[in-house]
């Protein structure tokens, strides 16, 4: 069995491949594209993201491994929806640093910390006015577009934080640990919310599903921050609304082009937080995908059902 890795994604950990005890796997590891494109024609299993034009050349492909949770690719790749090659990804690997991120941004805005470093700068001591702008998120309410892995482990932390959880996801559940409403009922989380978070991942269904409206129904005291991927967030109707002050803050991860260009109007918008695509890093989540790459390998050549299987049709 031949494994193609055309993703550095946790390259500290590969060493976790060499004894994974498949006898005849061979594992090639791509220098460049063309490198890539040459070794794809007789592999079986691929880690990464294939291009375009290479999924025709590939004779033996059945399994791509996605080193990504998002597999918003595979429209792009001509031919693979309806293909019999199985795409799995590294859900879950991403989600406790991605939650961390998320109440790192949040409490920076809650506990106005671009302020009082400013004022460190400054060498004043502003405790006076930091008393009149200082907030909890205790008891305040957070709501969360999508309650899959990323929501589960957002969910988990903000309890500990002592706050109400709110969630909507395509796959509504009712009782148990967290109710999950449907998908319309959107806007009534939007309403309720003092911080929406966003976790779903990019579709088409989900392009700009947070559009002028969607801020608008949203509380002017309240904060909006992305994390799943760029293009589900209008991002001229939230300069707009930052503009206006029709919502305390945002802060986003993702953007709808990567990496932001240098006159995209989010650089100079009010009370915006800009990290670029850095909510899922850190040395553990490396580890992490290595270990999905390596389950799913031992699964493959048992002939088991693997984990993390993807809808292609779907998109996730």
């Amino acid at each position: 069995m031949k494994l193609l890795m055309t993703s550095i994604e946790g390259e500290a950990y590969f060493d976790l491949l060499d004894d994974v005890g498949i006898a005849d796997l061979r594992i090639v590891r791509a220098t460049s594209p063309e490198h890539a494109a040459a070794e794809i024609v007789d592999a079986d299993v691929l880690y990464g993201f294939p291009r375009g034009d290479q999924l025709a050349t590939a004779r033996n492909l059945r399994l791509i491994q996605s080193s990504s949770a998002g597999v918003e690719w595979i429209p792009r790749v001509p031919g693979l929806v309806d293909s019999d090659v199985i795409v799995t990804n590294t859900r879950g690997a991403h989600a406790p640093s991605i939650a961390e991120h998320v109440f790192s941004l949040l409490l920076t805005f809650t506990r106005d910390i671009p302020q009082l470093l400013d004022w460190q700068r400054q060498r004043y001591w502003g405790r006076v006015e930091a008393y009149r702008t200082l907030r909890e998120i205790k008891d305040r309410t957070i709501g969360l577009i999508g309650y899959g892995a990323i929501g589960k482990a957002i969910a988990r932390r903000a309890v500990a934080f002592e706050m109400n959880v709110l969630a909507v996801d395509a796959y509504p559940v009712e009782g148990g640990d967290q109710d999950v409403w449907p998908s319309d009922r959107l806007p009534d989380l939007l309403a309720q919310s003092d911080v929406v978070v966003v976790t779903i991942p990019y579709t088409e269904g989900s392009h700009h599903l947070i559009d002028a409206a969607a801020l608008a129904r949203m509380r002017p005291d309240a904060y909006l921050i992305a994390i799943s991927r760029g293009g589900i967030v209008d991002e001229e109707a939230l300069v707009a609304a930052l503009t206006a002050g029709t919502i305390a803050g945002a802060g986003i991860d993702v953007a709808e082009t990567e990496p932001l260009p240098a006159d995209s109007p989010l650089w100079d918008a009010p009370n915006l937080i800009i990290t670029p695509h850095v909510a899922g890093a850190s040395g553990p989540k490396e580890r992490r995908c290595v270990e999905i790459l390596r389950e799913n390998l031992i699964r493959f050549a048992n002939g088991d059902p693997l984990v993390n299987v993807v809808d292609k049709h779907r998109g996730y």
